[in-house]
């Protein structure tokens, strides 16, 4: 779901935590990678999806620019909005004869929505143009937008693609020309917060977002096993939940948040069947986010979940990660499906 569009951007994923930016170049029928950056970003300089210390947040996004491998040439940029903040469903209507279908987008959407339609930005589009019986509908809320615009302005960017984000990690995980017959469920474990979604054909019928995350995993070891931040991200990432490696209860503990985890996921699948389900099941999960890199943890959910869980692939639709490293692709996810936005027609 998009709120604009124009071509030739690059991507810039922008989170509380890390900034990334990936450009993607065609080459043939293919894509590649041709730049990639990405930068820690300190506490407060954004909070509840807003830009708070912006003088600070545009000396740390000419930071992020010069770190670039290679110098990202494009002042137009794709950029995902806050997923907490965002609102993406698959909604019914039935098309008027008089062919007024925005009227009849907002009435209905007023049912559905969870903010205010008056302080909202609103996007939508038909499922199938064939049936325009069902619309997505996404929204967002106007003051996180302006706010975002308004950052990009004063860095000299031109914000062309304002989207949300399982939009974009869908486009990164799923082949571009061959839409996904069967349901299948993507689960985006990241640092801060977990996203799910459900993605079919080549539309998401919904998402959420939970406070689970990959941070919460290392707050975890630190209290149960008494170590410092240093000690447990150590050892959440060197041994995970290896059967093997993991001494000392590091399995056991860890299986604590990670059952809740895998408890919101299943709950995720039952909402979809009773809301939304064609009558297909879901049978696979994907993995992706930066913490989808834990050891075991595909494992761990496919015998929790009983559903076939593996790593999802962000190079579905690129010749390969090029200068993004190879611990970083999980984490990439999303500006790659930024950066492929302009080659998408719509």
């Amino acid at each position: 779901m998009v709120f604009n569009l124009i071509q030739n951007s690059f991507g810039l994923d922008i989170s509380e935590k890390f900034w990334r930016a990936v450009q993607i170049k065609k080459s043939g029928n293919k894509f590649k990678v041709v730049s990639f950056a990405e930068l820690d970003i300190p506490e407060g300089i954004i909070k509840d999806g807003k830009f708070v210390k912006e003088k600070e947040a545009i000396e740390l996004f000419k930071k992020l620019l010069d770190s670039a491998e290679k110098k990202i040439s494009s002042r137009y940029t794709s950029v995902c909005l806050p997923e907490p903040k965002t609102f993406i469903k698959v909604i019914n209507i039935t098309y008027p004869k008089s062919k007024n279908i925005m009227a009849e987008v907002i009435e209905e959407s007023k049912k559905h929505i969870p903010y205010p339609l008056e302080k909202t930005y609103l996007d939508w589009q038909f499922v199938n143009e064939k049936d325009k019986s069902k619309i997505i509908v996404g929204v967002c809320p106007k003051d996180i937008i302006d706010n975002f615009q308004s950052f990009l302005k004063k860095v000299n960017l031109m914000p062309v693609v304002l989207e949300i984000e399982s939009m974009s990690i869908a486009r990164s995980l799923f082949p571009l020309t061959k839409p996904v017959e069967s349901p299948v469920m993507v689960v985006d474990f990241g640092v801060s917060r977990t996203g799910i979604f459900v993605y079919e054909k080549d539309f998401i019928p919904f998402s959420l977002s939970l406070g689970i995350s990959s941070e919460d995993l290392t707050s975890h070891l630190m209290a149960k096993l008494k170590l410092k931040y240093d000690q447990a991200e150590e050892a959440k990432i060197k041994l995970g939940l290896d059967h093997a490696r993991a001494l000392g209860g590091l399995r056991k503990v860890l299986s604590e948040p990670l059952k809740k985890l895998a408890e919101e996921i299943r709950q995720a699948k039952y909402f979809y069947y009773e809301h939304f389900s064609n009558n297909q099941k879901i049978t696979k999960v994907y993995l992706t986010g930066g913490g989808a890199n834990l050891k075991g943890l595909p494992e761990f959910l496919a015998d929790y979940l009983n559903l076939d869980v593996e790593l999802a692939n962000p190079l579905t639709n690129l010749i390969d990660r090029g200068v993004i490293p190879e611990n970083k692709l999980q984490s990439c996810a999303t500006a790659i499906g930024l950066a492929l936005r302009q080659y998408i027609d719509l």
